[in-house]
């Protein structure tokens, strides 16, 4: 059965023969149809679409096979992607599940596919752990819109061999995170290592270590942690992308400015950024005179300099915020003017809007405007992953990105649980309008 429409509310399950992968939507707002076999020397096809992505930012298909015929090797998930409608990024994605949840995960998101691209080729590869009992795979669009993905296949292959054991990772990952996590005091150290830290794991390949390691950072119960294999942790450190584009409009006498997250660092990358967000807010400020709103909404987090450098008009040269680690010690937060930072704006009035999608570096650039003159917060709480990470490499090349830190205001009053806007606005509620308003009663 096949449907031309784009666009559905509910999720459309397509059974083409009984050999062919079975699709679902990841909500209700994802629409799937699929055909063909991601084992099959064919593969799979998937189109995916939506008119809205809900809470959770993103609509996506899903598949889900048995993981027994896999446990112990790596998995390769390719297809070719192409954004026919959606201003966000299309990404494959990969996961191993075991008896209490996902134990692995891997996503092309470091590599992109936007509209305009045309049709691209992307793979990841996903180590599937010895305790793994389904593998569910997919493809997601982070904006409502419309993407097809051609020719998705699935292999086996031998796991990589790097000299490292699942033994020697797991030993040296429990000695950094007892060493340096905010809330290493919640963790009993002995009990964790008599449990983990088992002989058999001498034998095995680092990989192995990756879901157990996983455990460990649960036990923190700072949601924010979390490890990334060597090829994820290289491509954060060679590029700096842009969750979706950044907008920039004028409303009559109010500026609108659409902060998005910023994943890497490079440092060339993460210059023009800031560069850009300068400039958009530059070139708004003559027709500007009743404020500003700044959109953190869709803002998931990543690299805050960027973005708090970006925004330096607004903040001007002074501590505009700190992180503060468990000992107590405070380090303070600077935005650092760039030239195209060209216009001075300390004393605009700002609306800040922020919602349960505002996390992490999101979160820090909200608290940096916490506590500035003529600034209100409109929305609805933000994601509570206000907290910093530090990162940490592993043996074998992969990354520890660990919570050391807790954010403060420019106040020092602390953000554990995320940001209460003080006017709060529901989602069903227009935001900017209520925003708006606000500025526009100003004297």
């Amino acid at each position: 059965m096949q449907r031309t429409t784009l666009f559905f509310l509910l999720v459309i399950f397509s059974e083409w023969a009984s050999a062919d992968t079975v699709w679902r939507g990841t909500s209700p707002h994802s629409s799937v149809n699929g055909s063909g076999d991601i084992t099959g020397p064919m593969g799979a096809a998937v189109s995916l679409s939506g008119e809205s992505t809900g809470t959770e930012g993103f609509i996506g298909a899903i598949t889900s096979i048995d993981a027994h015929g896999y446990r112990g090797q790596e998995v390769v998930l390719a297809g070719t992607l192409q954004v026919k409608q959606g201003v966000g990024s299309a990404s494959l994605w990969g996961r191993a599940d075991g008896p209490n949840g996902r134990i692995a995960f891997e996503s092309s998101a470091g590599e992109p596919v936007r509209s305009g691209d045309g049709a691209q080729t992307r793979k990841i590869r996903l180590y599937v752990p010895l305790d793994s009992t389904r593998l569910k795979l997919g493809a997601t669009l982070a904006s409502a819109g419309h993407v097809g993905v051609e020719e998705v296949t699935l292999k086996a292959e031998a796991a990589t061999v790097n000299g490292v054991s699942a033994y020697g990772m797991l030993d040296h990952a429990i000695a950094v995170i007892q060493a340096n996590a905010l809330n290493a005091s919640r963790v009993d150290w002995n009990a964790e290592r008599a449990v983990l830290l088992a002989d058999e794991l001498k034998e095995l390949p680092s990989q192995e270590a990756y879901s157990r390691i996983q455990e460990v950072l649960v036990t923190l119960e700072d949601r924010h942690s979390s490890i990334r294999g060597p090829k994820r942790a290289m491509a954060l450190r060679e590029s700096a992308i842009a969750t979706q584009p950044i907008e920039a409009s004028s409303m009559q006498d109010i500026g609108y400015l659409l902060v998005p997250g910023l994943s890497g660092t490079d440092l060339v990358a993460s210059r023009a950024f800031t560069a850009q967000l300068c400039k958009q807010v530059a070139s708004l400020a003559p027709t500007s005179p009743r404020g500003w709103i700044i959109d953190l909404r869709a803002n998931p987090g990543g690299n805050m300099w960027p973005m708090i450098n970006g925004l330096h008009s607004f903040l001007g040269s002074a501590n505009v915020g700190a992180i503060k680690e468990r000992d107590g010690v405070v380090t303070p937060w600077q935005s650092t003017r760039s030239d195209a930072c060209s216009v001075e704006l300390s004393r605009s009035r700002v609306a800040v809007l922020v919602g349960p999608r505002t996390a992490s570096s999101g979160e820090a650039v909200a608290v940096a405007f916490r506590g500035r003159p003529e600034t209100s917060f409109f929305g609805e709480p933000t994601a509570g992953l206000s907290t910093s990470n530090r990162s940490f490499d592993l043996p074998d090349g992969g990354v520890l990105a660990l919570t050391t830190a807790v954010f403060t205001d420019r106040s020092g009053v602390e953000y554990p649980r995320g940001i209460q806007p003080e006017n709060f606005v529901p989602a069903d509620q227009n935001v900017i309008q209520a925003a708006t308003e606000w500025l526009r009663a100003s004297p």
